[in-house]
């Protein structure tokens, strides 16, 4: 039989302190999760700014309605005082990383809702103006000097969807790089 033959010897001991160095980074994958969250704090705030889904297209624009009588961050949606964008968190334990928020109305936002309301009737108070003629404007009732009973009927208030929570494509591939880089230091230090 032509040929050749290599006899090769395998030093297991730095095999098994590689292996070991890659257990121990997964098995306390804190400062990855750490590194993580941070970058999904940094694209959240930047899609708050930007207006847009993690998908890119733009979120669903106000009502005019809802427009017009916003006062405060008038042509920025998803913000009347920031509040929503100040709630998001990451926790890192050791189940994992939970990002997101607890607001109940963060859920709202990313899904839409279709809110129904009841009929109701309710006092509407006025201030006269000087000649004598009931005002178009409310007041408060300690203001007043004019109430009507109003009746305002049933109805439904729509709530597109503006999905802000999540990741894109380049996020995720992002992430991954972080992990692949987190083994990787941890492999190369043995």
């Amino acid at each position: 039989m032509a040929g050749a033959r290599i006899n090769f010897e395998l030093n297991d001991t730095q095999v098994r302190n590689v292996l070991k160095a890659g257990i121990q980074a997964l098995d306390n994958p804190k400062p990855l999760l750490v590194n993580m969250r941070e970058h999904l704090h940094r694209v959240h705030r930047q899609r708050f700014k930007d207006q847009k889904a993690p998908d890119g297209t733009p979120w669903a624009p106000l009502s005019p309605r809802y427009q017009k009588r916003k006062k405060q961050n008038g042509n920025k949606i998803l913000t009347l005082r920031g509040y929503l964008a100040n709630t998001l968190r990451g926790v890192v334990d050791d189940e994992g990383l939970a990002f997101g928020t607890d607001r109940i109305y963060g859920a709202v936002h990313q899904y839409g809702a279709e809110i129904q309301h009841a009929a109701r009737s309710q006092n509407a108070y006025f201030k006269r103006n000087r000649d004598g003629s009931v005002g178009n404007r409310f007041v408060s009732k300690r203001r007043s000097d004019f109430a009507q009973g109003v009746t305002i009927g049933a109805h439904n208030t729509t709530i597109h969807a503006r999905p802000w929570l999540g990741t894109s494509e380049a996020d995720e591939n992002y992430l991954v790089g972080l992990a692949r880089d987190y083994l990787a230091k941890a492999v190369s230090a043995r």
